[in-house]
């Protein structure tokens, strides 16, 4: 009898992995963000996380807890500040793609603008560098601070900006600021000083045009201070004129500006309110009075270019 020989055809098994992607987080409210997410949706190794200001920081977090060597983030200044709030003193890096509209602090440490090789540096450079913060009160900002007349500047070109682009509402909202100028008295360190604008920049600025509230290269370590001193919207006028056919220098030597580089100052205003609006990177924040700046060497690690 003839046995009828059984096949016994090899499985086929299929060895699925998964492999995990890397987020990056994304406001998609910043300047260029509408445009940037379908270019990193293209590459397959990242997963575009949306985030807010109330959702980043716990997202941060879980980063840090996961051991992660750096964290991305596309937003402009004002999200990669809030970023860094969480970041500083970790061991976590924050990895930077350029997503807002000026994108100051991404060209201040020659980070690419184009997203893609903004990505690429983001995942493969291991180039870490510690830099500078400062904080007011308890909150940190990567490039600048004001009081004055920015915060009401800024009040304005967001409002304007529901009904044009930035560059037309922040020209308009410079008009209506200079033309409807006026100082404040505040006290930096008890001395008081009648002043429409105080700036706060972290490390030391240009004091010249074209390039004025620009970083200076070799410039000194600190808070740079600069205090305009003057009353009316005539006096404003004037001065900035000077300040681009002269530079600051002969305005220092005048008394209508000061410029001091220091380690920490506060400032108070005149009516003793419980709180001041302070424009941090760009962005309005309320803080209690008195304001206490402060700088911070070293206080960020940032993927940098090799």
């Amino acid at each position: 009898m003839d046995s009828k020989k059984e096949d016994n055809p090899k499985k086929n098994t299929e060895v699925f992995v998964s492999i995990k992607k890397i987020p990056i987080f994304v406001n998609p409210h910043s300047g260029s963000a509408q445009r940037l997410i379908p270019i990193l949706k293209r590459y397959r190794e990242v997963a575009i996380q949306s985030i807010s200001p109330s959702t980043l920081p716990r997202l941060i977090q879980d980063e840090i807890a996961a051991g992660e060597d750096r964290v991305i983030v596309c937003g402009g200044d004002g999200t990669l500040s809030l970023a860094a709030q969480h970041l500083a003193g970790t061991p976590s890096a924050l990895a930077i793609i350029p997503g807002g509209t000026l994108n100051h602090f991404a060209t201040y440490l020659g980070i690419p603008i184009d997203p893609h090789q903004a990505l690429a540096l983001a995942l493969k450079s291991n180039h870490f560098t510690a830099v500078d913060v400062g904080y007011v009160n308890k909150r940190l900002f990567l490039n600048t601070s004001s009081v004055g007349s920015y915060v009401r500047f800024v009040r304005t070109r967001d409002y304007l900006e529901r009904y044009m682009s930035y560059l037309p509402a922040s020209i308009l909202a410079g008009g209506r600021r200079l033309l409807r100028l006026r100082s404040s008295r505040l006290f930096f360190n008890t001395v008081k000083i009648r002043t429409p604008l105080a700036f706060i920049g972290v490390r030391e600025r240009e004091l010249s045009f074209p390039s004025l509230g620009k970083e200076l290269e070799q410039g000194q370590h600190g808070l740079h201070v600069i205090i305009v001193k003057v009353e009316t919207r005539w006096e404003m006028i004037r001065l900035a004129f000077n300040a681009i056919i002269r530079g600051i220098s002969p305005l220092q030597k005048a008394k209508q500006l000061e410029s001091r580089i220091v380690e920490q100052i506060e400032i108070d205003n005149h009516h003793r309110k419980r709180g001041i609006y302070v424009a941090l990177d760009g962005e309005l924040t309320l803080q209690k009075t008195p304001l206490q700046y402060s700088y911070v060497k070293d206080a960020l690690r940032v993927v940098l270019p090799n």
